[in-house]
């Protein structure tokens, strides 16, 4: 494993590499305030491959975002091409969890060319509303937008960050580790979080479902859904996103929201025999 770092005209963006720097090109694209490191458990099951999973900005190690900036879903988008043309690739193998799966989606359906296999864990696609919620997620943007800034935390120790993760999501101790200390930053007292406070506010705009199965019935890869039973609210009531795919399958995999890092050796597996199927089915033709 190795710490790159990516210059793109907007800003820098941090990412760990693993692998063959020769081998098949797979970007990987994190959760909400999760990091590159929620990859790393089943980064050796990929190990012939070239492998860069990319912290988000104003996630992990990456720059923020400017203060007056915002953190639509659909700006990722233009991260993950400005990533591909820092690392010189045409095109690669796209690997997204939860927010990155949303935006992997997004991105396959606007270049399709630079797209070789997308990989979804534990997500279909953005999260959509109903026509007739625009006006309160207005009102709730707009509420987010007028409220006092959160306070910045201190902790006194990096266990204790730790702790705190896990009271709020399904993580394991040792994959909580592994995502919390790639984000903490030390300060004079203690530690506190390095993510953009940003990432809270709420965004005014969501898309429609019709919109979503619009941009499904336009991702032209071969797309493997891994999703966790019990479904999650990220995936449930999804069917018509499957049916609206060319190319597309969903396998369920007992487990929680994070289940690529609790079960990386099965999750790490499957990805790989996938790739390798679409790399294969690329060279026959």
């Amino acid at each position: 494993m190795q710490e790159i770092k990516l210059k793109t005209p907007q800003l820098e963006m941090a990412a760990l590499q693993w692998g063959n720097p020769d081998g098949i090109p797979v970007l990987a694209l994190h959760g909400w305030l999760d990091n590159a490191a929620s990859f790393a458990p089943m980064a050796p099951l990929l190990d012939d491959f070239n492998l860069v999973a990319l912290d988000w900005p104003g996630h992990g190690h990456s720059q923020h975002r400017h203060a007056s900036a915002k953190y639509y879903v659909i700006e990722f988008m233009w991260d993950i091409h400005a990533a591909l043309d820092a690392l010189g690739w045409e095109s690669c193998n796209l690997v997204g969890h939860s927010l990155g799966a949303a935006v992997a989606s997004l991105f396959a359906a606007a270049a399709p060319e630079r797209i070789r296999s997308l990989t979804m864990i534990d997500a279909l696609g953005p999260i959509a509303n109903q026509p007739n919620e625009t006006a309160e997620r207005l009102r709730r943007s707009m509420a987010s937008m007028r409220s006092t800034p959160r306070p910045v935390k201190t902790y006194a120790a990096v266990e204790d960050m730790i702790q705190a993760r896990l009271a709020v999501s399904d993580l394991s101790p040792a994959a909580a580790k592994l995502i919390i200390e790639r984000s903490v930053q030390p300060v004079a007292d203690g530690y506190k979080w390095s993510y953009d406070p940003n990432l809270y506010w709420s965004s005014p705009v969501y898309f429609c479902e019709d919109q979503v199965l619009d941009i499904f019935r336009h991702i032209e890869a071969p797309t493997l859904a891994l999703s966790a039973t019990p479904l999650s609210r990220f995936v449930r009531e999804s069917q018509q996103r499957l049916e609206a795919l060319a190319h597309g399958r969903q396998e369920l995999i007992e487990g929680g929201h994070h289940f690529h890092m609790e079960k990386p050796d099965q999750i790490g597996a499957r990805i790989r025999s996938f790739i390798l199927e679409q790399e294969a089915a690329c060279s026959s033709n």
